[in-house]
């Protein structure tokens, strides 16, 4: 007993890696929880704006409306390659950081990863708004909820990452 007691004054406190990795976890799932919740607010708010202002074509007048939906499209396709470059820059070199560093590193990634996933739902919604496609908004919604699925923090991946054994994609 008495042998316990000295290891457990030894080890700094707050560092028992387990709970401090479940602790950043659960802030992170609560986070991308309720990034993904606002994703479906903005599919109840495009359903109410078509309600009021049936039929709805937009707020804006646009000159060349196939130009506009292919650069939206292209912009939501850069972000997505931007979200895997910053996640893989992010979680760089994992052997040599201590455990807070580790920690705040997936706490980082997670958080940067859900909130660029949220970007094509948000250019949709722009797209809607400007031009009234809402067909165009529930598509790239739908590709923001892939994307929060694929990126949505998992704690066997975080506690593989900490023991040096990242997968391919860490979230």
């Amino acid at each position: 007993m008495r042998q316990g007691q000295e290891a457990e004054s030894r080890r700094e406190p707050g560092l028992d890696p387990l709970s401090e990795l479940r602790k950043a976890y659960k802030g992170a799932s609560l986070i991308g929880g309720a990034v993904i919740a606002s994703l479906f607010v903005y599919g109840v708010c495009v359903e109410v704006i078509r309600a009021l202002f049936k039929p709805f074509v937009g707020f804006g007048r646009v000159g060349n409306p196939l130009g506009l939906r292919y650069t939206f499209y292209a912009a939501a396709i850069v972000l997505v390659i931007v979200n895997r470059v910053l996640n893989s820059i992010i979680l760089r070199n994992p052997g040599r950081d201590n455990l807070r560093t580790t920690v705040r590193k997936l706490t980082r990634a997670a958080l940067v990863s859900m909130v660029l996933a949220e970007s094509p739902a948000i250019l949709g919604f722009v797209l809607f708004l400007v031009g009234g496609f809402s067909r165009d908004f529930y598509m790239l919604l739908m590709v923001s909820l892939f994307l929060e699925f694929m990126y949505f923090p998992r704690l066997r991946n975080w506690k593989n990452y900490v023991k040096d054994k990242p997968f391919r994609c860490p979230m």
